[in-house]
């Protein structure tokens, strides 16, 4: 057996009680067993987005893009759409949304940079906009967006704000309800750290108050049949409109379990610890980071720019060594940089790990880097005084 680190931007490593968590025979989508899996999820995930009984909690099949998508269910004929995007997964709104009926506009960064929260200000304020998305974390460059000042700022003009929280939430703070958005989402195999195959989201009473049979939404991620669904189970009712991924559902619910009891604050914590012990290793090896300012980098995903070696070598070699890293996919970057996924149950000595590997493998390719100050910045960076805690090291 080959053991190695996935060090990759979803899916993440799976601990193994979450694993375990779904291995169950004979579990019916009717089933007491499955019935309270979900009503314990739908309930922790108001929890997770930082929201009140005032938000509706989904649990669909599919992914982040299907949540993204499942966002038409919003939308009526004619409907103006503002997309603000900081990169591929950014795009993704613009690609949902062109194939409904609707309006659409977009405001792009250029990449490793984001929408200043003016700039969606001076937009919503010439035009009105029923509907504004945009992305906390983009996963192709690692840039966050300030969204809860985009919010503030637009909180007044626009019908509803939608939010992709698939590289941010579990791993970021997320506070939906305080920042006032209406829709608030994520995937099931980036922060929260189970596998892929289900999109979660939460929405305001204003955005189910938009759900009607007047949308454009089809017919399998139209929200408006899976509302009775989600209110009967999180009741522990059971309900059908079409079958949820059970086993994945078992693994959510351990996988919360888990993440109640570390306490949402420490996993934010954890993170926000291993993502700049991954930059304080990265910047000591002389490595330029995707993200153009420290206000833009996330806990979730880092960028790294490369001047010589090719990203592809540095990747299946950093296999060969036990680490798994993630292609850039930005196309103006392509060739230039790969990335470093650090969520869900990722560890301070995953880190010194992956930084060894990083050191080694670069240096044989040729690339200009200081040899050994990554590691070493590391280590003095996890030694400096920071507050590492037992979930730190082994969550």
């Amino acid at each position: 057996m080959t053991r190695k680190i996935l060090m990759h931007v979803g899916p993440e490593t799976i601990d193994y009680d979450v694993l375990l968590g779904g291995i169950k025979g004979d579990v019916g989508f009717t089933s007491k067993e499955f019935v309270d899996a979900l009503s314990y999820s739908l309930k922790f995930l108001r929890k997770l987005m930082g929201v009140s009984e005032k938000y509706q909690p989904f649990i669909i099949p599919g992914g982040g893009t299907s949540a993204m998508e499942s966002v038409t269910s919003l939308l009526r004929k004619g409907d103006k759409v503002l997309v603000v995007s900081n990169g591929v997964f950014g795009n993704r709104w613009i690609d949902i949304f062109s194939r409904y009926p609707v309006t659409v506009k977009s405001i792009r960064a250029k990449a490793g940079y984001y929408i200043k929260p003016e700039e969606v200000e001076e937009e919503i304020k010439r035009e009105h906009y029923n509907l504004v998305a945009m992305t906390h974390v983009e996963t192709s460059t690692g840039v966050k967006e300030p969204i809860q000042e985009v919010i503030k700022r637009i909180r007044d003009y626009a019908d509803l704000i939608v939010v992709d929280g698939v590289a941010s939430v579990g791993g970021e703070e997320v506070k939906a309800e305080d920042w006032k958005a209406d829709v608030f989402l994520t995937a099931s195999q980036k922060a929260i750290g189970t596998p892929p195959g289900a999109g979660l989201l939460v929405l305001s009473e204003n955005a189910i108050n938009k759900l009607s049979d007047e949308s454009v939404a089809g017919y399998y991620l139209n929200l408006k049949n899976w509302l009775g669904v989600m209110q009967s189970m999180e009741k522990s009712k059971a309900s059908y409109f079409s079958t949820l991924p059970v086993h994945l559902i078992l693994m959510i619910r351990k996988a919360f379990e888990l993440i109640e009891a570390e306490g949402i604050e420490n996993r934010i914590k954890r993170h926000e610890i291993v993502s700049s012990a991954v930059r304080k290793g990265i910047e000591a090896l002389g490595l330029e980071i995707v993200a153009k300012t420290p206000e833009a980098y996330s806990n979730t995903v880092t960028g790294v720019m490369l001047k010589k070696a090719n990203p592809n070598d540095v990747l299946s070699q950093s296999l060969a060594e036990g680490i798994e890293l993630a292609p850039g996919v930005h196309p103006d970057l392509a060739g230039k940089y790969f990335r470093i996924g650090h969520m869900g149950w990722v560890n301070v000595n995953d880190v010194i790990s992956t930084i060894a590997v990083i050191e080694r493998v670069l240096s044989r390719l040729g690339e200009p880097i200081n040899f050994g100050e990554g590691v070493k910045a590391v280590q003095e960076y996890l030694n400096s005084g920071i507050s590492i805690s037992s979930s730190n090291i082994a969550p």
